[in-house]
This record gives structure tokens, C-alpha cells and sequence, in this order.
């Protein structure tokens, strides 16, 4: 698709200023991240921390998470806002986020886990689970709240007087009583608009002569906060299986639109297309799994065989695969079929133009240049948004997506995964398809648009940011932008510009925050790898010849051709101009390039005097 000059101009202009508005926006909140303890490090610590206590940690099996405190991060996000949490952090010397290192063995419950800060390296909460019914010495509360006492000045040089005595607890198991204390920071309240407070805590459990558990900062939540998340969690829960019943629904109708029209040219031309397409995602997401399984096993309950486990979690995560994959190629094929039907004069916004001449030619490098700048208009946009949001309405945003994205073996694997499979699926199910059939069904393009703009924010409901009903009209504002752009455009732009935005949200921290330099130059490389494509589209200008339409015919389209031809020489004999016997056909869904070739063909015969019974 030909782009003009003034249109480039200005998209250069408004990547800029988006690019602007988000360094003045966004940026701060990652100036202050630093991670140069990595994962090796990490579990090399933890073993030597197990070994100072006399533990083997070799004969363990081993799984390492990154994390973050949501619980704080949710709170003082909403209670103070991000400039406060982030003084808060470096006053109390607070880790919002950890390495979690945890050592069990299959069918038994004893198992150690180890949270390290990721700024430098220490062990701030520790874990050791042991049998109920294991045996330890009583050596009474004065004893152990001692030995507390003196662990916390040994391992970490606190000031007890800078601390007020919060709570004692006694837990009485069949074999042993454990004690459990917490001090509370003195002056450290931050008060809750429902009422409470949160309070800053640090708490040990002793079982016998031993600390069995450890947490160095603990922030305690007020109730009040805690079941205003859980009302959002469960309200997002909610329309996302609303989101899911509609997804399923538009799922049916691109069943119904495939077996229809399987006969048809661009669904026999198209279809190799998509399950190409499908199986790329099929591949790269088994991948996923596998490269994601530590995130699996530290959530392995070790009462279960560790076999079975494992077995469901990758029966459950193929259910999903073929999921994403069916959720590609109907709606795709469908897609493509509508969109040649409603929307005719703009035919290069689908992905038969560059099925039919290729994608290395500088009509797709220019596209996919045009993706990069929507990218950049988009981080100014959604900075906008969370400001207002952020200032004005509450709104507060999480870390799960960098914590899940940085547990992997290969990190940053798992962000390419996501951010081509999520751009590849939502914009060929909501724009490619979504907008297509709306338009078919209800004839008016600027509603098709604000109604699956609509429904791809309530598919973003579960996501990690609050309260949920912004998320989405964030997300529905968002759509209509992809929308507007999908139908001038195209659909190249957009998937390149999707991918962007998820691989930047992705590995932002690694991009912008201190830590491993490695992959920080491998973030830069999945942001710039499409621009090999543009470049190498740019300078090749290979345009493959168009096959003619006719030669793409199989029996069926062939005797279908010749019934057309004759219906149009019928209603023209009966005085109906080819272009209204056409748009008759049409509207009784005939395939519409079929449509276009009868008519092409009969006004040739026309022109050259060759078809029977003309006048």
C-alpha cells in the first residue's frame, strides 16, 4: 500500500512527541530498578546460605522464580503513588522484587525456600517446611524470642529499639511448639481511605533451638485493601469469561463462514497461509513450555508425583496451543473473505496483496517502517492514559509480566513468544476478522470498530492493572486506534507495531533499568529484528508476478464461472447493467471475486462481440 509523503511526515512528528511524552511519563518509573544479581548468582547463593546450615543442597531438585511484592506495590501504588513508593524503597532499603530458590523433593514435604534480593544478593525471607509431626524441643518463649532477637542483629544489624513489639503467636503441633514474633518499624504508617493502615513488619518463627522461618520487611496490608483487591480480581475474572463466551461465538461464526465459502478462491489461496502460520505458533510455544518450566515446578505440590504433574501441565498448555492455533486459522481464513467482501476498494489492507506479490518488496518494508512508528505513538498514548488514570482516578499497574518473563531458562525467549503469538492472533481475530464481519452484518465500519475494540479490552480484564474497568476503556481506546489504522493502513503495520509494544513492556526493565548488559543488547535485538525484513524488502523490491485469478480456479469456480457469465448476459439482455447484476450476486454471497472475474470476462466477450445472443 502506497503511503504518501505527508502522511509519513506526519507520523514522523507524532512518533516523536509520543516517543517524548513517554520519556517524560514513563521512564521514572524504571530509573530506579537495578538487578545485578542474576539468576546464577542467585542459586549459587541460596546453596551456600543451605550449606551454612547444614543442609545438602545437591540432593534436592532445584526450581528459581523471579518475583515481585504486588501486595506492596498495589498499595502504595494506590494509597501514595509511584514517586512515594520508590522513596519508600530506597529509605527502608525494601525489596519490591527477589529471586525465589526452591530446593524439595518429590513426595515429601520438607523443602526450603530461599527469597534473595536482586540488588545485592541477601537472603530477606527464608522458608523451611517440615512435617507436622516432627519432633523439636519446647525450650520455652523466653528462649526463643531471644534467639530471634539475636538473629535479626547477626544477620541483618537491626535496631530493635527502632522497632515496637508487634504480636507473639504460639503454634502447638502433636510434636513440638513453635513461636512466632514480629516487630513493627516504628513511624511507618501509611493510612488506607477505608480505614487502616499499612505497617512495615519483620517477623521470625522459631522451632526448637532453630529459626525455621524468617521474613526481613514485611508489609502488612490493611483488610480494607485487601478485599477491594479481591472485588477486582473477581469483577476482571468475571468479564474476562464474558470476553471468552464472545470469543467463543465469534468463533462459531468463522466455523460457519470457513465450511461456507471453503469452495471459494481466497479461502483456497489463503488457507496454506494460515496453517503456516499456526504451526509456527504451535512450535515456538511447546518451545515456551519447556522453557518455561521453573515457573511450573514452584508451584508443584510435592504430595503429587512429580510425573503426573508435569504430565497435566503440558496436556493443559497443548489444550491451549490448539486453541491459539483454531483461534488463527478460522478466523483468519474468514477474515480474509469478509474483508475482500466489505471492504473492496482497499484490497492491500489483508494479507492476499503480499501473498500475491511477496513480502520482500518495498511495499512491505515501508509497512512494517510504518509499524515502528505506531509503536512510538502508542507508548505516548498509553503514557497519557495511566497519567490521567494514575493521577485522577486511582489506577495502579504490576510487575507480573517482567517477573514471569525473567523466571525463564531463556528469558527473553518467552517475551518473543508472547508478542508474536499475541500480535499474529488478536489483530487477524479483531481487526482482520472481527471488523470485517461486523461491517458485513451491520453495515457501518465506525461501529465495527468500537465494538471489537470493546471486546478485545475485556479480553485484557485479568491483566495487572487496576481497578479493572479502566483497563478496559484503556484498552478499548487503544482498539479504536488499531482500528482506524487497520482500515487505512492494513494489517502488516499493525502486527509489526503489537509485537513491538509487547516485546518493549516485555523486556522493558532489562532495557532501562541497571542490570545484565546481555540482555540489554538481546532486548534491542528482538525490538529491531523486523527492521532486517524492511531493509532486506527495501533493497530487493522482489514483486512476484501475479497469477491471474482464472488460473487459480478449480473445477467447481470454473463450471460456477461460466453459470455467472450467463446470469449477467441474462439480466443484461433484460436491460440490468453488469455492475447491479454483480452487486445482486453479491448480496446473495456469492464469491465476490468470481463475481469480479464473470463480469471482467463478460464485458471483454462484450467488447469483442463474442458472446451469444447479445443484441
Amino acid at each position: 500500500m502506497k503511503i504518501k509523503a505527508g502522511t509519513w511526515l506526519l507520523f514522523v512528528l507524532l512518533a516523536v512527541f509520543g516517543l517524548g511524552v513517554w520519556c517524560r511519563l514513563e521512564y521514572p518509573r524504571f530509573s530506579f530498578l537495578e538487578f545485578p544479581f542474576d539468576k546464577q548468582k542467585a542459586i549459587s547463593t541460596s546453596e551456600d546460605y543451605l550449606r551454612s546450615r547444614g543442609v545438602n543442597a545437591e540432593i534436592y531438585s532445584r526450581a528459581a522464580v523471579f518475583g515481585s511484592d504486588e501486595g506492596f506495590n498495589r498499595y502504595f501504588q494506590h494509597a501514595r503513588g509511584i514517586k512515594a513508593e520508590e522513596e519508600f524503597i530506597k529509605r527502608y532499603d525494601y525489596d519490591l522484587f527477589y529471586w525465589l530458590v526452591r530446593y524439595f523433593k518429590e513426595s515429601q514435604k520438607e523443602e526450603y525456600l530461599l527469597y534473595l534480593s536482586p540488588r545485592n544478593g541477601k537472603v530477606v525471607k527464608f522458608l523451611h517446611l517440615i512435617k507436622d509431626t516432627e519432633p523439636r524441643p519446647d525450650l520455652g518463649k523466653r528462649f526463643a524470642q531471644e534467639k530471634a532477637e539475636g538473629f535479626l542483629r547477626d544477620s541483618f544489624g537491626a535496631d530493635l529499639d527502632s522497632y515496637d513489639f508487634h504480636e507473639e503467636k504460639i503454634r502447638r503441633y502433636e510434636n513440638r511448639v513453635e513461636y512466632v514474633f514480629s516487630w513493627e518499624k516504628k513511624g511507618v504508617y501509611i493510612p488506607w481511605k477505608g480505614g487502616g493502615g499499612g505497617k512495615l513488619l519483620t517477623e521470625v518463627t522459631v522451632s526448637g533451638d532453630q529459626v525455621r522461618e524468617f521474613t526481613r520487611n514485611k508489609f502488612d496490608l490493611p483488610e480494607g485493601f485487601t478485599r477491594y483487591v479481591q472485588e477486582q480480581l473477581v469483577l476482571g475474572e468475571y468479564l474476562y469469561h464474558i470476553f471468552y463466551f464472545i470469543v467463543f461465538l465469534l468463533l462459531a461464526f468463522s466455523i460457519s463462514i470457513v465450511l461456507k465459502k471453503r469452495q471459494e478462491i481466497l479461502p483456497r489461496i489463503t488457507k496454506n497461509w494460515f496453517y503456516g502460520l499456526a504451526g509456527f505458533l504451535i512450535i515456538i510455544n511447546t518451545a515456551g513450555f519447556f522453557n518455561n518450566l521453573e515457573s511450573i515446578l514452584i508451584h508443584y505440590p510435592t504430595s503429587a508425583h512429580l510425573g503426573s504433574f508435569l504430565g497435566l501441565s503440558f496436556i493443559k498448555w497443548m489444550f491451549n496451543i490448539g486453541f491459539l492455533a483454531l483461534g488463527l486459522i478460522l478466523p483468519g481464513i474468514a477474515g480474509e473473505t469478509l474483508c475482500g467482501e466489505v471492504f473492496p476498494e482497499k484490497q492491500g489492507i489483508s494479507f492476499i496483496s503480499y501473498l500475491k506479490t511477496g513480502f520482500l518488496n518495498r511495499a512491505f518494508s515501508g509497512s512494517v517502517i510504518l509499524g515502528y512508528l505506531i509503536w512510538l505513538v502508542m507508548l505516548g498514548m498509553q503514557a497519557v492514559i495511566f497519567y490521567y488514570g494514575q493521577e485522577f482516578l486511582g489506577v495502579w499497574r504490576e510487575w507480573q509480566v517482567t517477573a514471569y518473563f525473567s523466571s525463564s531458562y531463556i528469558p527473553l525467549f518467552g517475551a518473543f513468544v508472547i508478542a508474536v503469538s499475541a500480535s499474529l492472533n488478536e489483530e487477524i481475530f479483531f481487526r482482520l476478522f472481527g471488523i470485517s464481519l461486523v461491517k458485513k452484518y451491520l453495515n457501518n465500519f465506525i461501529f465495527a470498530i468500537l465494538l471489537t475494540s470493546l471486546i478485545w479490552g475485556l479480553g485484557h480484564t485479568m491483566y495487572a492493572i487496576f481497578p479493572v474497568w479502566f483497563r478496559v476503556v484503556e484498552i478499548t481506546m487503544i482498539g479504536v486506534f488499531y482500528g482506524v489504522i487497520f482500515i487505512r493502513f492494513g494489517i502488516i503495520p499493525l502486527i509489526v507495531a503489537h509485537y513491538l509494544f509487547d516485546v518493549f513492556w516485555c523486556s522493558a526493565v532489562y532495557l532501562l533499568g541497571r542490570g545484565n548488559p546481555s540482555l540489554f543488547y538481546v532486548s534491542l535485538g528482538l525490538l529491531g529484528w523486523p527492521l532486517i525484513f524492511a531493509t532486506a524488502g527495501y533493497f530487493l523490491n522482489i514483486i512476484k508476478r501475479e497469477r491471474p485469478v482464472r488460473q487459480m480456479l478449480g473445477p467447481v469456480q470454473k463450471f460456477n464461472l461460466e453459470v455467472l457469465k450467463a446470469f449477467i448476459a441474462a439480466r443484461k439482455s433484460a436491460g440490468i447493467n453488469p455492475a447491479e447484476a454483480a452487486e445482486e450476486l453479491r448480496r446473495n454471497n456469492w464469491d465476490y471475486l468470481l463475481v469480479k472475474l464473470a463480469v471482467e470476462e463478460f464485458l471483454k466477450a462484450w467488447e469483442e462481440n463474442k458472446v451469444d445472443n447479445l443484441p
